[in-house]
């Protein structure tokens, strides 16, 4: 069985992703993809250090205490590395929830701006 990795887009055998933590799915980038990804967060966090005491997601505004627990995170430190995957360039610390909102989106302003339309209230029907 193969899976295409979302990555470097190789047409893999199954054997080539690992388990999501905690999940029972695979995940979808390749071993080789996925450990080149954690270099790059590494990386980063050597160079930027850690967030701050007192921050705060910028795009949902909870801080670390809201977040314990969310994505799996069981440790003090609840943020994700957010950087732009073709530059490499840091953008700042998420939560997971919200890293994963704007990777799902694949970081496209306009399709984030056509969600913004879609949820506004003008789009919602009467019953």
């Amino acid at each position: 069985m193969t899976k295409k990795c979302s990555k470097c887009t190789q047409e893999l055998d199954i054997s080539s992703f690992s388990r999501c933590s905690g999940g029972s799915y695979l995940r979808p980038e390749c071993r080789k993809c996925g450990y080149e990804l954690q270099k790059e967060r590494i990386k980063i966090r050597k160079e930027q250090g850690d967030p701050a005491h007192d921050h705060k997601c910028p795009i949902c505004l909870k801080d670390n205490e809201e977040l314990k627990g969310v994505g799996g995170k069981k440790t003090k430190d609840c943020w994700t590395v957010d950087h732009n995957h073709e530059t490499k360039k840091f953008r700042g610390y998420l939560c997971h929830n919200c890293n994963r909102a704007i990777g799902n989106f694949k970081d496209d302003i306009e399709r984030l701006w056509r969600a913004i339309e879609y949820l506004s209230p003008k789009n919602e029907q009467k019953c």
